[in-house]
Formats: C-alpha cells, structure tokens, sequence
C-alpha cells in the first residue's frame, strides 16, 4: 500500500482557517507539506489547536473574491514557495428560495462560490504552468451541485457551476500534467452547517444510508488523496463524501 507523502510540496489552501479548509491544512501538514492558509481572517479556534505552531504553516489573508488581491496573493507565494497543490475550500452559504433571494445575497454567493473559484483556479494554474512541473487543484464543492436543497436557490446554482467548471478546466490542462478534481461533502459537522437545528440534523442523518453526518477529517482525507501521486491519472472528478446520502430515497429498514 502506497503511503502519501508530501514532503517537498508546497500546498496553498483557501479557506483554511476554520472547519474543512483547517482539517485539510493539518492533513497536508501531517503528511510533509508546507502549507499557505488563506483566509478572510484567523479563526481562534484554529489558533487554539496551534495549528500555525506548526512551522510549515503561515496564515495569509486573502479575500477569493477580490481578483487583484488573488493575483497579488498567488504571485507572491509562487515566488517565495512555489505552488504544487492548490486547495480551493472559500465558500459562502447563505439559505433563501428564489423569492427570498435579494441582489446582494445573489451576488455575494456567486462572488465567493463561482467568482472566487474562478480567480483562485485560474492562478493556480498559471503558477503551475509557468513552473512546467504539474500539479493539484482540488475544490470543495458540495452535494448541492448534485440535486436541489429546498431554500437554498444560490448556494444550489452557484456549486452546481463549480461541478462543471472543474470538469472544463481539468480537460483543458489534463495534458500539462494538471490533475483538477473536486470533493463534493454531504452533511459535515461543521460551523457553516450550524445554521441547521438539531432536530432537522437528526432527520438528515435518518435520510443518510449510513445513518451520520461526516466529519472534517473524513473530508481532508479524500483531499490528501487527490493531492497525491495516487491521483495522477484522475482528471475533472468530483468525489462524493457524502455517507451515500446522493444514491437515492433511503428507506429506513
């Protein structure tokens, strides 16, 4: 069995301060990496687990949806580290039906989800070109760009764009040795997910053939995995993790 190792790479992960984008910044970290986190702000409690103890880690603040901050941002990590796995885990979740749905909610979504995307991808792959030695571009995408999620009109619409949007990219730079994939989360625990009462928690799990909501570390493992060598013929996928929750209408036995 191959064991991942990344020692020698440098990996830059969006959102990396809190939830997902900091279980991926450990996992990459753990498995040799050094790691630039780029995030709005810190999250203390990330601090809290010294995470940035760690001296491979430095946290950069970068708002995806700025596209000369991206720019700026990129080039200077390039310059100083290189840029050979890039993690693109910024996302912005805000619940309302298309009714409900005002112009700056719309935009908002659609700036960090699908602009944001789009402005930190294209860097990656800029850098990585110029480099000539390949690399990783992993997003976090979600089961939303699967199927619908009643009240959710643009979170739904804008991950639904970043499924195909990585399927395009990944296609046109398969041959530079550039493998772009995406991992699409179920339920996570989460403090983006928290928006959801336990109550409604419970009857999403009942609805999950597993029976559970997944945790971070189950997400940044997949990542690991796509930021490997062991990935090196996987081009334009999206890995559900999901506890099988997209298979259908679970029934309960």
């Amino acid at each position: 069995m191959s064991k991942i190792d990344l020692s020698g790479k440098h990996a830059l992960v969006t959102g990396g301060s809190s939830g997902i984008g900091a279980a991926v910044v450990r996992a990459l970290a753990a498995a040799g990496a050094s790691v630039s986190v780029m995030a709005r702000k810190p999250n203390h409690s990330a601090q809290d687990e010294k995470m940035y103890d760690n001296p491979k880690v430095e946290f950069i603040e970068l708002d995806v949806s700025d596209s000369k901050a991206v720019t700026r941002v990129f080039a200077d990590v390039a310059a100083r580290k290189g840029i050979d796995i890039s993690v693109l885990s910024a996302g912005l979740l805000l619940a309302g039906k298309l009714l409900d749905t005002d112009d700056e909610s719309w935009r908002r979504t659609m700036a960090v989800n699908l602009d944001g995307l789009f402005y930190t991808t294209r860097e990656s792959i800029r850098h990585m070109m110029a480099q000539g030695r390949g690399g990783k571009v992993v997003s976090i995408g979600s089961i939303s760009g699967y199927r619908g999620n009643q009240g959710f009109a643009a979170y739904c619409t804008s991950k639904g764009g970043a499924l195909n949007f990585t399927r395009q990219v990944a296609m046109d730079y398969a041959a530079h040795g550039i493998n772009v994939n995406a991992i699409a989360p179920g339920f996570i625990y989460t403090s983006m997910t928290d928006i959801y009462d336990k109550e409604t928690k419970a009857k999403l799990a009942a609805q999950t053939p597993d029976g559970k909501w997944g945790t971070s570390q189950q997400v940044a493992d997949a990542v690991l995995f796509l930021s490997s060598n062991l990935a090196d013929h996987i081009h334009g996928q999206s890995i559900l993790v999901d506890g099988g929750w997209t298979l259908g209408v679970f029934a309960q036995p």
